[in-house]
């Protein structure tokens, strides 16, 4: 079923509900949120067929979940892009998922004029409409087809997540991936249409968009959207709105403890804060829920190839390193030897491997990576996990990948923009633990004795192909690297080297 008839349902039985809050201005009601989704949907009536693809590269705002809404009730799929993409990274998306209209905001005219441009579909762009919803550039809503038909396996979101390989990997996430993802969540979280939640967490993330945006929207609850990070102004949103959830990576919750003006807010309102996009520390935890007066701490564990969540922490996790909670309804998990195919027994690390109605069904146009990604029916996460009376742990991931922020940064990506820079002879990037964002970037680096970090990070600060987080936070210089037996560059003894 097309994801479009969950919302219209809600707003039909609750129209002049509040969708979107605004403390400052005037609340989107879900007739009027209804009303822009159809008037997108005009626009694209007239442009696009069913199934093809509608990109936006848009800061968070409510325009971003009209543009969704009205993308699927025209038959499309919705591509949000990264904005913290660099230019090259926005290109290869635009490229990937070939889109007939690309809606961006005003900031980005200049990078999405370049993607756009170098991805062939220059003339799919609308200007942007990051504030107040430019109905003039969209079409009639009174001329909006009626919600088209989408079966449960046809793709409703392409969201590009970065790989092993460096390369955005399109993850496609049909109507019944996304639709049973945030069953999923309303069920595990209690979400009622009593609640309001300030997304803090960006819209191009499953986290911020399907655990929050749709588990609110399709419950007939409210959203705040939170259009840009700062530790201050979530806890003002949260307090100005008496709302009841909300969703952070550890660094903003660390953000959030750092910041006397956000301990300064009244949060009590509320019931529950769910976590997730690296590791949090047991000191963090306790030290949020008791600043900022948080009923419940839920750990949120997922996937954007299972379109989110797929493991959940309850009041009855405990707060151990590493715990994250049990598999949800929607998906059935194993803990197995990724040589062999087996399962491990209890209290044994092993790859997790996950099936069920809200995994994705392939890669976008990336048939190889798919074969790769599954055995069988079953999706192989990448992660080491281990099990213990029926909670799941959290290890280490099997590849290189850096978790920092909530964001994975692939080390090949940051070594190849860092090969390009003269002096610069050999590089290895990796991640070194960080109070704050889980895991830092850090490069260490062979080269000319006259090269100097401020040089490096001059030279990434100007690099098109690295989006903010991806830039080493932390960089060394060695005279060699230590190799493994078959000469490869032995990060862990790296990693080592660096810390000592």
């Amino acid at each position: 079923m097309n994801l479009y008839e969950r919302f219209a349902r809600q707003a039909r039985s609750g129209p002049e509900q509040a969708a979107v809050i605004d403390p400052d201005g005037e609340d989107i009601t879900y007739r009027d949120l209804q009303e822009r989704a159809a008037a997108v949907a005009a626009f694209l009536d007239e442009r696009t067929t069913p199934g093809d693809r509608v990109a936006a590269l848009m800061l968070d705002n409510a325009t971003v979940v009209a543009v969704a809404l009205g993308a699927w009730r025209a038959g499309c799929a919705f591509t949000p892009v990264n904005y913290r993409f660099g230019p090259d990274e926005v290109a290869y998306v635009l490229d990937d998922v070939d889109p007939e209209v690309v809606v961006h905001d005003g900031v980005f005219a200049n990078t999405a004029t370049e993607a756009a441009e170098g991805a062939g579909c220059s003339d799919a762009l609308v200007a942007g409409h990051a504030g107040e919803f430019d109905a003039d550039a969209f079409g009639d809503p009174a001329e909006a087809p009626e919600p088209v038909t989408r079966l449960d396996d046809e793709t409703a979101i392409v969201m590009h997540t970065s790989g092993t390989t460096g390369d955005p990997k399109g993850v496609v996430q049909t109507h019944r991936n996304a639709g049973a993802q945030v069953d999923a969540g309303i069920a595990t979280y209690d979400v009622t249409a009593d609640d309001t939640a300030v997304v803090s967490v960006p819209l191009f993330h499953v986290g911020g968009f399907h655990g929050a945006t749709l588990m609110g929207l399709f419950t007939g609850g409210s959203v705040v959207i939170h259009p840009a990070w700062g530790a201050a102004e979530w806890a003002r949103l949260v307090e100005a709105t008496d709302a009841t959830i909300t969703g952070l990576v550890p660094a903003m919750m660390v953000d959030a403890l750092d910041s006397d003006a956000a301990r300064e807010q009244d949060t009590s309102s509320l019931r529950m804060c769910f976590y997730g996009g690296s590791p949090a520390t047991e000191s963090t935890l306790d030290a949020f829920e008791e600043a900022f007066a948080v009923d419940e701490l839920l750990n949120y564990y997922g996937q954007t190839e299972a379109a989110g969540l797929t493991v959940a922490g309850t009041p009855e996790t405990p707060r151990t390193a590493g715990a994250l909670g049990k598999p949800v309804p929607s998906v059935e998990a194993r803990v197995v030897d990724p040589d062999t195919g087996d399962d491990v027994a209890e209290d044994e690390d092993g790859e997790l491997w996950l099936r069920g109605d809200s995994v994705m069904p392939r890669y976008w146009d990336a048939p190889k990576r798919t074969e790769r990604a599954f055995d069988g029916e079953w999706f192989r996460t990448g992660d080491v996990v281990r099990q213990e009376d029926g909670i799941l742990y959290f290890v280490d991931r099997l590849d290189d990948i850096v978790l920092s922020g909530g964001e994975k940064v692939a080390p090949s990506r940051v070594e190849d923009a860092l090969a390009e820079m003269d002096g610069i002879d050999a590089v290895a990037v990796f991640g070194t633990p960080h109070d704050r964002l889980g895991e830092a970037v850090t490069a260490a680096i062979v080269g000319d004795e006259s090269l100097s970090a401020d040089d490096v990070e001059a030279f990434c600060d100007d690099h098109a192909g690295l989006a903010g987080y991806e830039k080493p936070r932390r960089i060394h210089f060695v005279d060699s690297f230590p190799r493994t037996g078959s000469q490869k560059i032995d990060k862990t003894a790296l990693v080592e080297q660096v810390s000592e």
